[in-house]
């Protein structure tokens, strides 16, 4: 699963940057050709623009989306060096390093 959320991420972030350079072109194109005299062209480009630019919205909100769901989806109490400093590691072999015992809480606090 982590796999097809990385890839949408990707799709995501890539047509939120392709999207807008289409959308300038095809509304450039519309203006053109209404410019032209050619009003049947212009409605059908401005027409796709509206397509292109609801497409453009809804890859933002996806790409936002997929990148929350992966950064929630992550290990928990990793990447952040206070969370090493507060909860260290346990020695494999059972030993405690700060002698805290196992019935006290995180913070080193008999409970």
């Amino acid at each position: 699963m982590r796999g097809a959320l990385r890839r949408l991420l990707v799709r995501g972030v890539l047509l939120s940057l392709l999207l807008p350079a289409v959308l300038g072109i095809v509304i450039g194109l519309g203006a053109l050709l209404s410019s032209l005299g050619d009003a049947s062209g212009g409605r059908a480009c401005a027409r796709v623009a509206l397509v292109i630019g609801v497409a453009w919205i809804v890859s933002i909100a996806a790409t936002a989306v997929t990148s929350s769901i992966i950064v929630l989806d992550g290990p928990a109490g990793r990447g952040h060096p206070g969370d090493r400093r507060r909860f260290p590691e346990r020695d494999p072999r059972g030993s405690d390093p700060e002698n805290r015992g196992s019935d006290s809480d995180p913070r080193g606090r008999p409970s």
